[in-house]
């Protein structure tokens, strides 16, 4: 198992190089990377300096593109000299594919974080991609057990994030910097869902008009990295991290993941790469700074790495990912009533004046004990109410699939039901 990380400078290089286990470094261009700021120049150098120091440079390429800027990008890589790295990592289906047609020779390693979740839909990128895939980098949202399970069934090498952001939300758009904008402008009200605070500004020089007009007004020359924390409304006192730059808004939980003390299992399973991610943690132009002593507390002492860790940590999904369990509480009410007792249910109404129901069945309408609510609520049908049809005719059966009026009844709403004995 080995690990890799992020780095900008010839600084975070050298630390790499003096890593245990650390083989593989990735490096973001602005013009390729969500969260990019090198420059082709910077890239391309420090991929040379890095295969000097014997490390792999990889080339990330996680945005995700509309096609006139798919189309833009492609053009501009023409110029690149993509043999400088060792493989290419992709998020966009599109990039991926454009890379496996036009550069086969290059290895591909596919960012699958997002949307696939099953051994299936994995299975499936490695039969389209076969001869260029090298690697998948897999979900921190998948429990351990199946971490497990993919890495002894998927056929290419898989990769995990070890330490790291935790990423909540991104959006292709731009979500920060009109806000702000306005707050530098005039004095306005708080937003209702979101308070910003200005965190940094990555450059000189930005343009708010053309990064805020539209998603598709891609400026690959732009400098735009604005940094800012994000509050909501109901949790006003915790801030989470959030991030603009020309490709779009990410924003973060505000604690890391981190499962460098629980690897034992993925090791045996054969887990392939390790991602340590400390851009958050960066300061003067690094962004791998102590990788060095990291690494090897990871092989020393991982616990106390936890410990003295600068930030909060959790493994949220490591153990289990029990986002489905509210799954039962957000269940209709409705259900359980939905049985032979079940006797029409109500389609519309117009408060004060009628309801309309829907038959399930055949019923005399002496056997009508009361209405269930969406909520779980039941109420009674007032005596003495009449069913009539369509054709304004009072009932005292009902037929199925026949639509029967009534007077207005109170909390009446769609989908209760009407039950009988």
């Amino acid at each position: 198992m080995q690990f890799n990380t992020f780095v900008s400078s010839v600084r975070d290089l050298e630390r790499c190089a003096n890593a245990p286990h650390l083989h593989e470094v990735l490096l973001e261009p602005t013009l390729l990377a969500r969260q990019g700021k090198l420059s082709s120049e910077q890239v391309h150098g420090l991929a040379a300096k890095a295969r000097e120091l014997g490390l792999r440079p990889v080339l990330v390429w996680d945005v995700l593109m509309p096609e006139n800027v798919m189309s833009s990008i492609c053009q501009r890589l023409k110029d690149w000299d993509l043999s400088s790295f060792g493989a290419i990592r992709a998020c966009d289906p599109g990039a991926a594919y454009w890379l496996k047609t036009y550069l086969p020779q290059i290895p591909l390693q596919l960012i699958v974080e997002t949307g696939n979740h099953n051994l299936e839909s994995l299975w499936g990128w490695c039969d389209i991609f076969s001869g260029s895939l090298e690697r998948l980098i897999l979900s921190i949202e998948l429990p351990e057990e199946k971490l497990v399970e993919y890495c002894q069934k998927l056929p290419v090498a898989c990769e995990l994030l070890g330490v790291g952001q935790i990423l909540l939300f991104y959006s292709p758009r731009s979500l920060l910097a009109e806000h702000l904008l306005e707050r530098q402008t005039a004095e306005q009200e708080e937003p209702d869902l979101l308070s910003l605070n200005l965190g940094n500004w990555g450059g000189e020089e930005v343009s708010f008009q053309d990064e805020t007009d539209s998603l598709y007004e891609f400026n690959p020359n732009s400098s735009l990295y604005l940094e800012a924390t994000s509050a909501f409304a109901e949790t006003p006192n915790r801030h989470f991290p959030t991030l603009e730059t020309i490709h779009g808004t990410l924003m973060f939980l505000d604690k890391d993941q981190f499962i460098l003390d629980r690897l034992d299992n993925l090791r045996s399973a054969g887990l392939h790469t390790v991602r340590l991610d400390l851009r958050h943690l960066g300061r003067e132009g690094d962004v791998a700074v102590d990788i060095d002593r990291i690494c090897r507390q990871i092989l020393a002492d991982p616990i106390s790495l936890r410990l003295t860790w600068p930030r909060e940590t959790r493994a949220p999904f490591f153990k289990a990912n029990r986002t489905t369990a509210l799954f039962p509480r957000m269940k209709s009410k409705l259900s359980d009533y939905r049985n032979d007792n079940c006797l029409a249910e109500v389609l519309a109404g117009e408060k004060g004046k009628y309801v309309v129901f829907y038959t399930l069945r055949s019923f005399e309408l002496s056997q009508i004990k009361s209405m269930m609510m969406p909520t779980g609520e039941e109420i009674e049908v007032p005596p003495g109410i009449t069913f009539r049809n369509l054709n304004g005719e009072q009932l005292e059966t009902a037929e199925p699939e026949q639509m029967l009026l009534t007077d207005w009844i109170k909390k009446a709403v769609p989908g209760a039901l009407l039950v009988g004995f």
